[in-house]
């Protein structure tokens, strides 16, 4: 390989340079460690939530999914720092997880309501905006409030999975043009792994649209659940997986960062990600670690609550919430 190649080197030609890169040393070496703590510990969540919701499997297992999404993106990000061949396999991999997490984060939030069908009764007597809250004020005005139906539930709900399909696909046609050397050959914004970066994006902010409406309309009845920081950390993931991707692919393509030795722009752009995505999963994994550790004696929304006694209904003496 010539000096200063585009090209994701194999781990002999890889490792020889590696130590004339001091930030990518010490970036390893927290990295590492960090994935380690993260594993840490998503076991000792795992032992947590099978001993709180024992009597509440399905809840509890959808918890867990959720909770296992911050070691896997230390795992897979770290994986790809060490082995740079396997970025796209390992992408795939993050990818696939992250949809199986967006079904389990709507299943559990159906869970909370004690069902979908108790969760529309609900929600049907509220109005919920359908504007995000930084959107200019005419479109308010434009989109008024609207009842939970079953059928608008099911809308948002499609709306938010459908990064379960388009992002592995779009990940899929990357790995057939990286196998044809595509990538590497392509020059400046002729590089198709922008465009499916960008394409990647577009589907993240649409699900993630459509997981903040859902979210939003179900803020009030499931607070005593600490939903905002179980909601907050998974969707900052998601966010941050993709976006940031797509930033440090075009700052690459522009030579952002500068060749050092055999490591290319796209290869250290792709290292600094990686390790950033690191970093953030971690601080992420600790927000919700305390958000998972709240539990009410009460796994289910009592169907006699009503929107306006909150407080009388959800938080009585008998419902404290456990802090570990």
């Amino acid at each position: 390989m010539t000096n200063c190649s585009n090209e994701y080197p194999s781990t002999d030609v890889y490792y020889p340079d590696v130590s004339s890169d001091i930030v990518l040393v010490i970036g390893l070496c927290i990295g590492s460690m960090l994935m380690v703590i993260c594993l840490a510990i998503f076991v000792e969540e795992i032992v947590f939530i099978r001993k709180h919701y024992y009597d509440n499997v399905s809840t509890g297992r959808m918890m867990l999914v959720l909770l296992g999404l911050f070691p896997v993106i230390c795992t897979t990000r770290m994986v790809s720092v060490f082995v740079p061949t396997s970025n796209v396999l390992m992408n795939l991999l993050s990818s696939c997880y992250i949809a199986v997490c967006i079904y389990a984060y709507i299943s559990m939030t159906i869970s909370l309501f004690g069902g979908r069908e108790m969760m529309i009764s609900i929600l049907a007597k509220c109005k919920i905006s359908i504007v995000p809250k930084l959107c200019y004020r005419g479109l308010r005005c434009l989109f008024k409030p609207i009842n939970m139906t079953k059928k608008s539930f099911r809308t948002f709900e499609l709306l938010a999975m459908q990064f379960m399909f388009v992002r592995p696909f779009l990940l899929l046609i990357e790995a057939v043009f990286r196998t044809d050397k595509r990538t590497e050959t392509a020059k400046d914004f002729k590089n198709p792994t922008i465009y499916i970066s960008l394409l990647s994006a577009i589907s993240t902010i649409t699900s993630k649209y459509a997981l903040s409406v859902i979210f939003r309309a179900s803020l009030l009845h499931l607070s005593h659940f600490c939903i905002v920081l179980k909601f907050v950390p998974f969707i900052s993931v998601i966010i941050l997986d993709v976006l940031q991707n797509l930033v440090f692919n075009i700052l690459a393509e522009l030579d952002i960062p500068a060749c050092l030795n055999s490591f290319g722009p796209r290869l250290r752009a792709s290292n600094f990600n990686n390790l950033l995505l690191v970093l953030e999963s971690f601080i992420l994994c600790l927000i919700a670690h305390r958000g998972y550790r709240i539990v009410p004696t009460k796994h289910i929304l009592d169907p006699g609550t009503t929107e306006n006694e909150p407080n009388e209904l959800y938080h009585d003496t008998n419902m404290a919430a456990t802090y570990l």
